[in-house]
This record gives C-alpha cells, structure tokens and sequence, in this order.
C-alpha cells in the first residue's frame, strides 16, 4: 500500500493515473487474471459504447446486457455453494463493483449529464485501485473533478492514515476480537437450555460483525483514496442509528442504494407511477447482487416490503393524535431499536443454513420473548 503511494506521488503529474492504473492491473492479475481481464474488455465496451457525443440505446443496451449477463454468469456459479474459497475463486475480484461503475458511465452518457471523457480518464476511473476489491461504487464526475484538482496535500494524507487505521481497528480489535471472539465465545458458554436466548445474541453479535466488518474494509479504500488524492464517497453514515428502514438504507452501503435509486428505483417509479413497485424492484436487485440465490431474493423483498410498509406508516399516522414533545426522545429510542432489530432479524435470512431454520430461529425467540 505505502509503496503504491510513494511510486504515484513521485511520478511526474500526467503520469500518476496511468501508473496507478497500471499497477491495479498487476495487482489484479496477481490475485485473479480472470478479472484483470474481463476488467480491461469492460473497460474497451465502456469505451466503446460511450465514445461518441451522443450515445444510442442500442449502443447502451447492447453493453449493459453484456456487463449484467457477464455478472449473473459468474455468480450463478456460487448461488448453491456457501464455501468462500469457492465464492472468492469463482466470482473475480471486484467484479460486481466494476460491473455497476460500467453501467454508471454509460447511463451518465446516454442521458447526457457525463460529457465525453478521454479513454485515459475512462482507464483511471475503472482502474482506481482502492475501490476495486470492495467499493465504494464511486461516481466517475466526482473523480474527475478530484484528478483535475489532485495536488500533494499532508491534511489528505493525514486523514488518509487516519482513515486507514479507523478501518483495521474495526476489523481487527472490534470486530475479530471483541464481537466474535470475546462476545461470541460468552454466547457459546450459555446454557443449552437457553436455546432462544444463544439464538437472539448470535443474531445481535452477526449484525455487530457485518456492519464492523463492511464499514471497516470501506473505510479503508476510502483512506487509500485520500492518500492519492481522492475523496470517494462515504459508504456508512451511522446505519444502526436509524430511525426507520428508509433512513437505514440511506445510511448503509451509501453508493449501492444511491445507484439502485437513480438506475431503478426512479425509472420503475417513473414508468408505472407506483412507488410500491420502485421499492420492491430496488430491494431485489440489491438482494440479488449480492447472490443470485432465493435466500438473498428473499432477503431484499423482506426489505422491500419493510419500506413499503413505513411509507403507508408515514400516510396513516397523520390521522393519528400526535404525541407530546416530551415523548420525542422515547419514541426516538423505540424507533431506533425496532429499525435495528428488523435489519438484524433480516440478516438471519441470509446466514441461516436454510429459510426454515431461519423461520424456526424466528419463532423460538419470538415465543421466548412474549
């Protein structure tokens, strides 16, 4: 990593970007040639297809099926097998991340908001090292402007650092060591008899190590970003502090729901005029991105469907009495809480051996609380 930023600071100025690029290529081929490669044939299509003042929907079409056919290919691989050797050797690295920043460019194209840019410019958009392996998915007119304005600043590399080290903390000391060693070996020393309550502390210490986990590694490629002269954009912003399911969503994997909402949620709900089916459309594709698997299919429609249900909320409590100011802080607390446990109850979807144990988990705590 250090080395990496030494060579791109060193580097005369028109040369930094393609040396970057070209060692996110090496360290790409080094890890995974198959996305080394698909890397450098979505990046000639992008081009391609972009390339022109204005782009056709042909053009647009015939690249974006290419990009989601490449993608649900590679992870149809995986949808019955759990195995994450398996899942990092059969889906290359970053491949969902470069596939959504493709079609990113290409929708900013053909709508005409993103002006023709330079295949070197294209290159270093795609090859920016730090958010391959694991996002964020960044927009290519914030990096831009940053590449026009990039300058050897200390504040940006004291952030970066800083950044960088939030990151392993989270990961290593939270995570790692305080959540699934410490809590977790103090859930297995629980009581057999207490079945419901080992179920709802794994449930608690899973949702703890997902969001450590995830926010740590974009913390990371966020400060990786800012030693070079970047500032992508933030993927977490506190989501467990939410106080309904929309809000969360607005808070958790940031760049994920902000694409989903540009590139479905609004088409969907501009061609049928019907929110409902915008939620539920959006929540899917994020499922289904994650793992093309019913488990995950399941996952977003649960999320779906808990938007939709806060947005009938929102129009029916206005018929209801309002509550005292001096309430406010306590329904805060309770909406807080309910938002957090519906995230983490739905987690048990997707880390269940099966729905039906998923839903037997369901009932024995639910049975333990009443």
């Amino acid at each position: 990593m250090w080395g990496t930023v030494a060579l791109y600071w060193l580097a005369p100025k028109y040369l930094r970007l393609y040396l970057l690029a070209l060692l996110s290529l090496l360290f790409l081929a080094s890890v995974s040639w198959q996305s080394a490669l698909l890397l450098s044939v979505f990046t000639l299509v992008s081009h391609v297809a972009g390339r022109r003042p204005v782009v056709t929907q042909k053009s647009l079409v015939l690249a974006v099926v290419f990009f989601v056919i490449t993608l649900v290919g590679f992870k149809l691989g995986i949808t019955n097998d759990s195995d994450t050797f398996l899942q990092t050797t059969l889906i290359p690295l970053g491949l969902s991340y470069y596939t959504f920043r493709c079609i990113h460019f290409l929708m900013e194209r053909f709508s005409g908001r993103q002006p023709v840019c330079r295949f070197g410019e294209l290159v270093a958009y795609l090859f920016f090292l730090p958010t391959i392996p694991v996002g964020p998915i960044h927009r290519i007119d914030d990096f831009l402007r940053d590449m026009k304005r990039q300058r050897f600043d200390t504040s940006m590399l004291s952030d970066g650092a800083e950044r960088i080290l939030y990151g392993y903390v989270k990961i290593v000391v939270l995570s790692n060591f305080l959540v699934e060693r410490v809590f977790g070996e103090w859930i297995w020393e629980l009581p057999s008899q207490d079945g419901a309550l080992v179920s709802y502390l794994t449930i608690v210490k899973n949702g703890l190590n997902i969001y450590l986990q995830f926010s740590g590694h974009s913390d990371i490629a966020i400060g990786l970003a800012r030693l070079l002269g970047f500032r992508i954009i933030e993927n977490f912003n506190w989501p467990y502090l939410q106080a309904n399911i929309s809000a969360f969503w607005r808070s958790w994997h940031i760049s994920l729901s902000g694409w989903c909402r540009d590139y479905i949620y609004e088409p969907v709900v501009s061609t049928t005029r019907n929110p409902v089916l915008g939620a539920l459309a959006t929540m899917i594709v994020i499922g289904l991105w994650h793992e093309i698997s019913l488990r995950y299919l399941v996952w977003g429609a649960y999320h779906g469907m808990g938007i939709v249900a806060w947005q009938y909320w929102q129009g029916f409590k206005h018929h209801l009495p309002a509550f005292p100011d001096r309430f406010s802080p306590v329904t805060q607390i309770i909406s807080v809480g309910l938002t957090v446990h519906f995230v983490w109850f739905g987690f048990e979807i997707i880390n269940a051996d099966s729905l039906q144990h998923a839903f037997e988990t369901y009932v024995l705590i639910l049975i333990w609380w009443v």
